[in-house]
């Protein structure tokens, strides 16, 4: 999550120069621009192998692992550097819409349905909980992959994110995580043991990103909102399925005594990244009462902006840039389901009593719903 404060900026950059550094490049046998990555992660040492070692291939194994013996990484090997195809990216604004455009969002017999399994107490998820988080892949110089945002699926090809997370080595989504030391992700509860489906990676094949998206929050009617078209339909699951978007007024109403809640795996109050999935309940704050609590004029406050600040020392630095801020209404049928209000955008340092900003999904549904294709 972007921060004003200059301290956690800092410790961002050095870690980003520890990761840089540790990615040792090298030249392959075929003079190619190679890394030192573990054998068992390269693909052609892994074919190789797989087919038993002639005294050849023994040979070319131990010249590729000589390169990389002051890694410290045991059994590394020179592997070719992957080459990434490039993800198509645009920038857009609100464009005609048709009814049928409609028709893309699920109806809430499928959207927002929560796990049966809740926890109240904490802020450590059940296995099958808010189970429209994605989480952004972005592959490193090393070729390791990393996640550093959140997003929430929204129909069977689209994730909603913030605009501040696309970057130029944005990879994939990986949608039905929990643990992220463990696949499959298992819990035991009563004696019993429960397991999720493998967590699914999926591909981009184009990000979108809002016409009016501007880095600096300096600049006024910043909308921090991309979208990510996948590369192919998702089937839902007990795992898997997308969050409700509110269509009427009535659905997006926002109010300061309605619990509200954000999730993810952001930073913890310890200043690491949670391997499991947390959340957070928060509460909005109107936008006069933000404004005096940041004390801030160069902020550029506007209509499609949501503040909301958690109880105790919470916020969303507990959730993911990009993730969601949602909350639970009843349909006119009267099922309970989980709709989507705003998307995490930027705030305060972690653990403060500021609001942090949301970007409105409601007042920008017009743009998430004319820029998705069939």
């Amino acid at each position: 999550m972007i921060r004003y404060s200059i301290k956690p900026l800092t410790l961002l950059l050095i870690a980003l120069a520890i990761s840089q550094a540790s990615a040792k490049s090298c030249e392959t046998e075929d003079y190619e621009e190679g890394t030192c990555i573990s054998i068992q992660k390269c693909e052609k040492f892994v074919e190789i192998m797989s087919q038993g070692l002639s005294l050849g291939q023994q040979r070319l194994v131990d010249l590729e692992q000589e390169k990389c013996a002051d890694t410290g990484e045991e059994g590394a090997v020179c592997c070719k550097r992957k080459q990434r195809p490039e993800i198509p990216k645009f920038v857009e604004d609100v464009k005609p819409i048709t009814k049928g455009l409609y028709d893309l969002l699920p109806d809430s017999t499928v959207c927002g349905v929560d796990s049966p399994d809740r926890i109240y107490y904490g802020n450590e998820t059940y296995l099958d909980q808010f189970r429209w988080l994605a989480l952004i892949m972005y592959i490193g110089e090393d070729d390791k992959e990393t996640f550093g945002c959140g997003g929430s699926l929204i129909n069977p090809r689209y994730v909603l994110t913030a605009a501040h997370c696309i970057k130029n080595n944005v990879a994939g989504v990986r949608l039905g995580e929990w643990d992220l030391t463990t696949d499959p992700d298992c819990v035991t509860r009563q004696g019993k043991e429960q397991c999720a489906n493998p967590a699914i990676d999926v591909g981009i094949d184009k990000i979108i990103r809002h016409k009016k998206y501007k880095f600096s929050w300096y600049k006024p009617n910043n909308i921090d909102l991309a979208l990510f078209r996948l590369d192919r339909d998702i089937e839902y699951s007990k795992y898997v399925v997308p969050i409700c978007l509110p269509r009427s007024e009535e659905e997006a109403q926002v109010t300061e005594n309605k619990p509200m809640y954000v999730a993810g795996w952001g930073k913890t109050e310890t200043g690491e990244t949670s391997k499991r999935k947390l959340y957070v309940d928060v509460s909005a704050v109107d936008l006069d009462e933000c404004r005096k609590a940041h004390k801030s004029p160069l902020i550029k406050f506007h209509d499609s902006m949501i503040c909301a600040v958690g109880v105790g020392g919470k916020d969303s630095c507990q959730g993911d840039s990009g993730g969601p801020l949602m909350d639970t209404q009843k349909t006119p049928e009267g099922a309970e389901r989980y709709f989507l209000k705003g998307v995490v955008s930027v705030g305060a340092s972690c653990g403060t009593t500021k609001p942090a900003f949301y970007i409105d999904v409601h007042k920008n549904i017009d743009w998430i719903i004319s820029n998705m294709e069939p």
